[in-house]
């Protein structure tokens, strides 16, 4: 098969499928990029989410979130 080819019967697959045969073929060829190319599908599924939404998102799946409490009452660490 060409390249040309499954281009062409990539675009016939429905859109929802379409994300689902792009990623399992991504995993398949970058099995140790697993997260990176599920948030990259996610972002490209819902191009109508904004980045900092994204962000924050993601922040909160890698466990990088700060209580309210610790927000409101503490000065945020500095970065370099």
């Amino acid at each position: 098969m060409t390249a040309t080819t499954l281009e062409k019967e990539l675009l016939e697959v429905p859109s929802p499928e379409r994300g689902k045969v792009i990623g399992a073929a991504l995993r398949a060829i970058y099995p140790e990029g697993g997260r990176t190319l599920a948030r990259l599908i996610r972002r490209l599924e819902n191009p109508d989410i904004p980045e900092d939404v994204w962000r924050g998102i993601e922040d909160a799946e890698d466990g990088r979130i700060v209580d309210m409490e610790t927000a409101l009452s503490e000065a945020p660490p500095r970065r370099a």
